[in-house]
């Protein structure tokens, strides 16, 4: 039998990630100046985006318990969870700001990283058990 991970290590990466994402959503548009430059390719906030609530969703996904890890429910509930904050970041984008705003392609970006990194989880972790 193996001892179950300390607390910390098992919810930790969450809280971090939904504490670091509001940082990087409401900071006023001027800090990210110096790299405002043309992107390397098309879309490429939209990459980043993606990217940051397919690791928001990694994480809490990592504080499941392994038996829910296998369950295509609480897979589903993660990414939805995942993609009504990233909604919610935008809303507050928003109403919190004067210098961001609500992007819908930005939602749409932050739900497909949920999503895909979710089910990927969960097949991986299927995969793992069988």
């Amino acid at each position: 039998m193996t001892a179950s991970p300390h607390p910390l290590c098992r919810y930790g990466p969450a809280v971090t990630m939904i504490l670091f994402i509001p940082v990087l959503s409401l900071l006023p548009a001027h800090l990210f100046t110096h790299i405002a430059g043309p992107p390397p390719f098309p879309g490429m906030d939209k990459l980043i985006h993606a990217l940051m609530y397919a690791a928001l969703t990694a994480a809490l996904f990592h504080a499941l318990s392994p038996p829910a890890r296998v369950r295509y429910a609480w897979t589903f509930l993660l990414a939805l969870a995942a993609s009504l904050y990233g909604l919610g970041m935008e809303f507050c984008q928003k109403v919190l700001t004067e210098t961001r705003s609500l992007d819908p392609l930005d939602a749409f970006a932050n739900m497909t990283g949920a999503f895909v990194i979710a089910l990927l989880a969960c097949a991986w972790s299927r995969r793992r058990a069988a």
